[in-house]
């Protein structure tokens, strides 16, 4: 080989291994400066439910909490939770459940069930959560315009399931109900409730949330 071939030919494998070292610096970089990521929320569908409705949700989360959201297995149908007289389930049972599967290396579970769901001071509920152990449970059985015998309609149902997700996920961060019934912590003792207020927190609530270092946005 030549003087000048050989000379260019080290010039060359020396540009490489410099752009490469780079590459490999700016990603670590970039991964540990995002430390909010590491953060990971686990879905858990109790019964059948739809893999598009899961994936949506799994999404949208994952946007409006800046978090890495994993599907876990799925889980039987309820039948633990089952009121023969009121045909619901006990929305507190299925928490219970939740939180005995022990999952480690979340911080927070969302159970997603397609069942009516009740708790004893209440005729229904379109959720619940247990703040201090971190799991949530929604139910989609309501959210459906066709439970209301009106036509379908899918996107309103997609949407009505971000805010229920958002909702009771909110109370696991220590958010209480909000009398602002524009804020996504409202309460919602009708679906009319749930359209009117949307998903996102109004200025107190998403105060509160950045003062616990989680924002949603």
């Amino acid at each position: 080989m030549v003087p000048a071939l050989k000379c260019n030919f080290k010039l060359a494998i020396f540009v490489m291994l410099t752009l490469l070292l780079a590459s490999n610096i700016f990603i670590k970089t970039n991964y540990a400066a995002n430390t909010d990521m590491k953060k990971i929320f686990c879905l858990i569908q109790i019964g059948d439910i739809d893999n598009k409705i899961l994936e949506y949700t799994q999404i949208e989360l994952e946007k409006r909490f800046n978090v890495s959201v994993e599907i876990g297995r799925q889980l039987e149908e309820p039948a633990y939770a089952y009121h023969k007289h009121k045909k619901q389930y006990n929305s507190t049972k299925i928490l219970k459940k939740i939180h005995k599967l022990k999952l480690t290396g979340y911080d927070r579970i969302l159970g997603i069930v397609d069942v009516d769901l009740y708790v004893p001071e209440r005729t229904f509920v379109f959720g619940g959560a247990d703040v201090k152990k971190k799991v949530s449970v929604i139910s989609l059985t309501r959210l459906r315009q066709e439970f209301y015998d009106l036509p379908e309609d899918s996107a309103q149902f997609k949407h009505r399931t971000i805010i229920e997700a958002v909702h009771e996920l909110g109370h696991t961060y220590g958010l209480y109900h909000c009398k602002n019934n524009k804020c996504v912590m409202f309460l919602s003792n009708t679906i009319d409730d749930t359209d009117h207020k949307g998903a996102e927190l109004c200025s107190n609530c998403e105060r509160i949330m950045e003062e616990k270092k989680d924002i949603v946005k």
